[in-house]
Parts: C-alpha cells; structure tokens; sequence
C-alpha cells in the first residue's frame, strides 16, 4: 500500500481485516502528512460546495450515511456553519444556489447576512455539516497500522516485484491519468473563536473552517490563494515547489488570504496565525468541479486509487476489493 493518507490507511485496515499481509508505504514521517491532514477536513454534503456538478453532489448524498456508520467517531459538527454566495464574481447567484442547495439538505436562509458579521455577499444560508478530526484520525490510523507502516519512504514502488500486489493511493503521485493539474497548496491554522464556520461560493473565494475546536482552531484556504500553481503538470514538480519556497513566500499568501476574507467577514481580525499546512493535492480536468473517486488497474499488480471526496473512501475499498478478486 502506497500513501498513509484516509484512503490508504482505510484500505490497509480493511485488508489487514480481511486476512491480507499488509505493508503500507509513507512519504512522510507520520499518517496524515500530505492531503488528508493538511486542507480543510470537510465531510461534504455535497450540493453546498458543488452545486455545479450533479455527479459530486450525488456521490456524497450516496456515501455519506455509509461513511458516518464506519468513521462517525472521527467527526464532529460544525456549530454555526454559513455558506455565503458573493455579491460580484460568483460563478452562480443566490437564488440558483438556494434552490440546488434545497433540493438534497435542509437549510435556513439568513435573511440579514450582516448580523452574521457579513458583508459584500447576495445571499447566505445555515446549514448542517461535519468535518473530520484529522489529529484523532491520525491517532485512530496509527494505532491500528503502526506496525505495518514505513515511514519516509519515496512513492516510486508501484509494480515493485517484491510484492503481490501494490496499491497506488498517493493521490496520484506516480501516475496522472485523468488529472489536470496538480496544485502544491497552503492551507492556514488560525487560532480563534470556533463556532462560525464561513465559506463564500463559489468562485474563487475563501473559506474559514472549523479544524479543532478543543484547541480554538479553524483552517483558512482561498481557491485564489491556496494554490502556489494551477499550472503543474506532475506531483515531483509540486513537490519541488512547494520544497523552494521560504516561509515568507507562504505567510505571504496566507496573509492574502487573510485579507480576501476580511472583505466578506471583517471579524477574521479576531483570529491569530498560528501556522501553514502545505499539501498536493491533483485535480481532474472539470469545469464544474466534479471530484469523483477512480480506481483502475495499471500494469500487471497494481491497482491505482485517484481519491475523490472523503465520503467516497468506501466506495474505493469497493473497488478494489473487486479488482483484487480478478486479479
């Protein structure tokens, strides 16, 4: 098994459940280190963050009780959670998405954005969310799998002779196919109140997000100034990007960030920075944001995972379950 992220480690167990020998293979020096533990752990409800894409919006209304039944313990929901489209350059306005947003979950309108302590939006909403504990998943994922795990590890073992199979769930680092693009990403800690969660849609726009609220933290990430790059074409030129760039380079984007927030939520003045989680994260080719779970076979012993939202991670155990029985 390739890749200590939520696919890879839920795969592994799953295996190790079933009677396989399983030895799992991570870049980095713990579980969690690269996508998974490092971007805004949001269990999707799908239509409030897709309403473009009616297959991602399907995904996740059909994965989402499945997913809850396994990992529920590793959730929590999110207090006050305001999804907010923007007066000037959405991609869609309000009434358009109040009526997709409705169509799949329940949610009130804001009728006066402002007493939220928002401004320079058409239109808000309220509605119910969760987001993953990425720490305690990190826990739950390291307690079952320590003793198969190989930290520091290069991804380049795909096909390796050695094993009977491998499975690629590096989010693609070996191989592209069907991806777009790879982004090396900064997503920003913020240390402050925990109980409003803010995202403005859908465009490139930013978002404030419950991360753990035992230790008064949110994420920040912006679709303008997360992404170093929209341009990259493979994961080692991310990487590389992402290794040159000093801490001025990332604090300045984050205060970017920062600063786009402000416009639509001035109260982001109550938060403080504590510190930038950098990331890869590879997207498919999709003018309406379509993000689909992929598995397929490649070469003679391996299979390779292109993960799709979190929801989607039984839905790959599926899979590949299915393509290890005909292999």
């Amino acid at each position: 098994m390739l890749g200590g992220g939520f696919y890879g480690c839920s795969l592994a167990a799953s295996l190790l459940e079933r009677g396989y020998n399983v030895d799992l293979f991570e870049i980095r020096d713990r579980l969690f280190g690269g996508a998974s533990g490092n971007i805004p752990a949001r269990l999707h409800a799908g239509a409030l963050h897709y309403p473009r894409s009616h297959a991602t919006r399907k995904a996740c209304l059909a994965h989402r009780d499945e997913f809850m039944q396994r990992f529920g313990f590793l959730t929590r929901g999110v207090a006050t959670n305001i999804y907010a489209v923007a007066e000037y350059e959405s991609l869609i306005d309000f009434g358009t998405y109040l009526e997709v947003v409705k169509r799949d979950l329940e949610c009130i309108t804001i009728y006066d954005p402002a007493e939220y302590g928002l401004r320079h939006v058409e239109g808000a909403i309220l509605t119910a969310e969760r987001h993953i504990l990425t720490d305690r998943a990190r826990e739950h994922f390291t307690a079952l799998l320590a003793p198969y795990v190989q930290f520091n590890t290069p991804p380049g073992l795909v096909d390796d002779p050695r094993w009977d199979m491998t499975i690629d769930a590096t989010f693609c680092a070996n191989e592209g196919a069907g991806i777009d693009r790879f982004e090396p990403c900064v997503t920003a800690l913020l240390e402050g109140p925990v109980g409003k969660s803010i995202t403005i849609v859908d465009g490139a726009f930013g978002s404030l997000y419950q991360w753990d609220p035992d230790r008064q933290l949110s994420s920040l990430s912006s679709a303008k100034w997360t992404p170093f790059s929209k341009s990259i074409k493979s994961w080692g030129q991310a990487a590389a990007v992402l290794d040159q760039s000093s801490r001025f380079d990332v604090d300045l984007r984050v205060n970017s960030m920062i600063d786009q927030m402000r416009h639509y939520y001035p109260a982001i003045e109550e938060y403080r920075y504590v510190e930038p989680m950098l990331s890869i994260r590879a997207m498919p080719l999709s003018g309406a944001d379509t993000r689909l779970v992929d598995v397929v076979r490649v070469g003679d012993r391996a299979v390779r995972v292109r993960a799709g939202k979190i929801d989607a991670v039984l839905d790959a155990e599926r899979q590949v379950m299915e393509l290890i029985a005909c292999m």
